[in-house]
């Protein structure tokens, strides 16, 4: 057991070494990016040596192809109303025209249906014509 726990702490000592080597990697090429998008334009590595003397160098050599997005808005190209969804009507307004047209639909519907239901069944009456008419005796 006791050597699972030493290879357990080997492993975690290992990643915290890994993340710390990352972030200082990322830190350095921040700072590299930041000072080639500088007014100033610093030149010069601030790092003697090892990573983070190249990872400053690869932000400065990457932001100086690079523009600076990090305060820049996206020009809007786009038309305002480019989707089907989209339109200049207030949501209130478009939404009491579609309930608006609902009811006037379901009110028409239901006039037909109801004429429908009252009109006379011409199939099951006999016909009437000048030979069955109800005779009146007077």
């Amino acid at each position: 057991m006791a050597v699972q726990h030493t290879e357990s702490r080997d492993r975690e000592s290992a990643a915290a070494e890994a993340d710390a080597r990352v972030a200082a990697w990322k830190l350095a090429w921040l700072e590299g990016a930041k000072s080639a998008w500088a007014t100033d334009r610093r030149t010069t590595n601030p790092h003697t040596d090892g990573l983070q003397r190249s990872a400053w160098a690869a932000g400065w050599n990457w932001a100086g192809q690079n523009p600076d997005r990090r305060a820049m808005k996206p020009e809007r190209l786009a038309h305002p109303n480019r989707r089907y969804t989209d339109s200049s009507l207030p949501r209130t307004l478009k939404r009491a025209a579609a309930v608006g047209a609902t009811g006037v639909t379901l009110f028409a519907i239901t006039r037909a249906v109801r004429r429908w239901l009252r009109a006379p069944r011409v199939a099951n009456r006999p016909a009437l014509g000048p030979s069955n008419r109800p005779h009146r005796d007077h």
